[in-house]
C-alpha cells in the first residue's frame, strides 16, 4: 500500500536559502503537504527563497498549487 499524504518539514538555511544569514538565524519552518495521488502540494509558511523550495517539492515528483501564509515577518529596511 503507497502512502497517499506527501508531506516534508525544511529548515530555512539548511533545506533551502543555505548561505543566506536571516534564513539561518530565524530558523524558519516550511511545510510541504499534498497528495501524492493528484500531485498537487502546498507551502505553508514559506520565507526567503521561495523559488528554491517550488523546486524542492518539484523535485519529489510534486507541484506547488497553492500557499497557506499563517504570519508574516516585518523586514527593517537600513538605508
Amino acid at each position: 500500500m503507497s502512502e497517499r499524504l506527501y508531506f516534508r518539514q525544511l529548515l530555512s538555511g539548511r533545506d533551502f536559502a543555505v548561505g543566506d544569514p536571516l534564513a539561518t538565524q530565524m530558523v524558519n519552518f516550511v511545510y510541504a503537504v499534498g497528495d501524492r495521488e493528484t500531485g498537487e502540494a502546498l507551502l505553508v509558511d514559506p520565507a526567503y527563497r521561495p523559488a528554491e523550495l517550488v523546486d524542492v517539492v518539484e523535485a519529489d515528483g510534486m507541484k506547488v498549487t497553492g500557499v497557506l501564509a499563517t504570519h508574516y515577518h516585518p523586514i527593517t529596511w537600513a538605508g
